[in-house]
């Protein structure tokens, strides 16, 4: 993936999978804006059932898998270990960590999303994004660019 760049992160030759891959990630994690379920509202939400080991299981669990996401989406956008001064494991420690640390900011500064609002954004709005780039991507392919 990054030898394939030709010059350029792929998060400038591909934008709408950058900011999907995110979201899925986000979604994924039940994180931020896709963790309605997890929301102490009056009833303290679905947490309020987990205590001591469960819930720290439960939590780490939800850590780490943002943290894969994050560590995932290196190699895949921001170049993977590419940069100027630090060796490659250095760099791609440091964009891990810048990524993962947008994703926890992003946490309170985005609204909860009820799963229905969330499912049709993904349908309507992700899917067709997504579909559009690929095909984008296939021409490119195909007329030798």
């Amino acid at each position: 993936m990054v030898a394939a760049r030709d010059g350029a992160w792929f998060v400038v030759w591909m934008p709408v999978a950058f900011l999907v891959y995110p979201v899925g990630v986000t979604g994924f994690s039940v994180w931020g804006p896709f963790a309605p379920a997890l929301a102490a509202d009056i009833a303290g939400g679905v947490l309020a059932e987990l205590s001591a080991v469960d819930r720290l299981v439960f939590q780490a669990g939800r850590y780490l898998f943002l943290t894969a996401g994050a560590a995932f989406s290196v190699p895949l956008f921001p170049g993977g270990g590419a940069g100027p001064v630090l060796p490659g494991w250095a760099w791609v420690l440091v964009k891990t960590v810048v990524v993962l640390a947008v994703l926890v900011w992003l946490r309170r500064k985005v609204p909860l999303l009820r799963p229905d609002r969330f499912m049709e954004i993904g349908w309507m709005v992700l899917l067709p994004a997504v579909v559009a780039r690929d095909l984008l991507v296939s021409l490119i392919v195909v007329r030798g660019g």
